[in-house]
């Protein structure tokens, strides 16, 4: 049996895992990742740390697995998608990465999308996420310093393969969020980077997720125990290794994805650009020539921010308990009427994406001296629910003759049968979980396989890996008493847009 290495580099958390080519995991590991925050609005992480942690997640998995590393025939690694880091002409870190979480590029955001918004999002399918923090870094004393811009995959990738800071590379699932791409062309828009004054030779090649960039090097068997010359593959953002992992390969399949990031998403055939309500990204897929439409809300950061901050005595008291904190909030949630007696939460607590607007901000409205806990609780996850639901009228828009699928829900919050019946009933649609929860070290592993040509169909091998669990239907007019709260919703960042800008100034 040959072996595979999927890495997942998270926003909170890096795992690695060991497959099988029946896809049967062997061993993983995991290892919280450090995000300083140094002031209100900053937040950052040491680049150096993806490829320290990765190396020792994997002595981790080889030792629990007790496999010869000989039989381990590819690795790829995916990565954390919406900020960027720098290396020099060395591949060393010049700064460290910034997070989607960081917003010190706010002004350069305003900058772009006010000046050239039309331009990018109809060159990339996206608003930016992180061409704005490279103009931020333009300005800083660093920039001298700097190479190429890249991903914290690319960078473990490249030193396991000991590559130079001209073998610099970016792959073609990130670029989207760059604001500087030409997505169907899979390559750097040099109009774009003439309009904003950006030195081309600082971005690096654009490659497929599935091309091999090079192979493990002596020093990175003396770093991690691997066996020199293992095929090392390109890799991709996190959430499309997830998508991969879980099998959303086929037009139509719409996924949902809980995790620090919230996202509602559709597998499309071509390249779509949401040129008229400035909601959906374009993203590429990992494998083949598909795309994915997605919003993107950190939702999952608002919901355990809300727990550690409100709930931490509770929190505290049940896992001292053995017991479960997301799983009794919910049952306490679960008695609060639908549309949680008219009180709202908007959880972009820094900043939102798409449309991109810096200034927004968290928001509770509508409650009263009767609600409770609980009810804050259930309106995080109703207001994710609110936003899908928007997101959903958006796609039907852009493709009213695709037949939509059920809901695919992967992440961590589609363990919570609450939150997936609370979506279900909003959006009239069916919910199907999964067995497996690993998908994105999966879908990197799968990566692996496809770049060494251990597999060669995409959807037929995804399909033989991962099975359905659980399927929650939708209850007939159980959409009606959040029809209100959905309009109100949207409406609220309409009428509070200049209150944010205020704010912020």
């Amino acid at each position: 049996m040959k072996h595979l290495i999927g890495i997942d580099l998270g926003t909170t958390a890096a795992k690695c895992a060991i497959y099988g080519d029946d896809g049967t995991c062997l061993a993983d590991a995991q290892e919280e990742m450090k995000i300083l925050y140094p002031r209100s609005g900053e937040a950052e992480q040491d680049a150096r740390d993806f490829y320290t942690v990765a190396c020792r997640l994997i002595r981790s998995c080889l030792a629990s697995s007790g496999i010869d590393g000989k039989s381990i025939a590819g690795i790829a690694i995916d990565s954390q998608m919406g900020g960027i880091m720098s290396i020099d002409n060395n591949f060393r870190p010049v700064t460290y990465y910034d997070t989607p979480l960081d917003s010190r590029s706010a002004a350069e955001n305003r900058f772009m999308h006010e000046h050239h918004g039309d331009l990018i999002l109809r060159k990339n399918g996206s608003f930016s996420t992180f061409g704005n923090k490279i103009l931020y870094w333009k300005k800083k004393n660093e920039w001298k310093d700097i190479h190429a811009f890249i991903q914290p995959s690319a960078y473990v990738a490249g030193m396991l393969a000991g590559l130079s800071g001209t073998q610099a590379y970016m792959d073609e699932t990130f670029i989207c969020f760059s604001g500087l791409a030409d997505l169907e062309k899979s390559s750097w828009s040099e109009e774009l980077c003439r309009a904003l004054e950006v030195d081309g030779a600082k971005l690096p090649r654009i490659l497929k997720s599935t091309d091999i960039i090079g192979a493990t090097t002596s020093a990175a068997h003396r770093d991690t125990g691997l066996p020199e010359g293992i095929p090392i593959a390109a890799g991709c953002g996190d959430q499309t290794a997830g998508f991969v992992g879980a099998g959303i390969l086929d037009t139509g399949q719409i996924v949902d994805v809980s995790g620090t990031a919230c996202i509602l998403g559709v597998c499309v055939d071509a390249f779509r650009c949401d040129a008229q309500h400035k909601t959906l990204a374009c993203v590429k897929s990992a494998v083949g020539d598909r795309y994915y439409l997605i919003s993107v809300v950190l939702g999952g950061r608002t919901h355990n921010w809300f727990i550690e901050e409100f709930c931490a005595e509770e929190a505290e008291r049940i896992r001292h308990g053995g017991g479960d904190v997301y799983r009794e909030l919910d049952e306490k949630a679960a008695r609060i009427a639908p549309g949680s007696d008219g009180l709202i939460s908007i959880n972009y607590l820094q900043g939102r994406f798409f449309p991109p607007d810096p200034s927004v901000r968290g928001l509770f409205i509508g409650h009263t001296w009767t609600h409770t806990r609980p009810h804050f609780y259930r309106a995080i996850l109703e207001s994710i629910a609110y936003d899908h639901y928007l997101t959903r009228e958006i796609i039907r828009e852009l493709l009213p003759p695709t037949a939509l699928h059920a809901v695919t829900a992967i992440g961590s919050g589609a363990q919570s049968e609450l939150w997936m019946q609370i979506k279900a009933d909003v959006l009239q649609a069916s919910y199907q979980s999964l067995e497996r929860s690993d998908l994105s070290t999966l879908g990197s592993a799968l990566l692996a396989g496809f770049s060494i040509g251990i597999f060669s169909r995409p959807e037929e091998v995804t399909r033989r890996f991962v099975k359905p669990k659980k399927r929650i239907d939708p209850r007939p007019g159980a959409d009606l008493p959040y029809r209100k709260n959905i309009e109100i919703y949207g409406e609220l960042f309409r009428a509070l847009k200049e209150v944010y800008r205020k704010m912020a100034s």
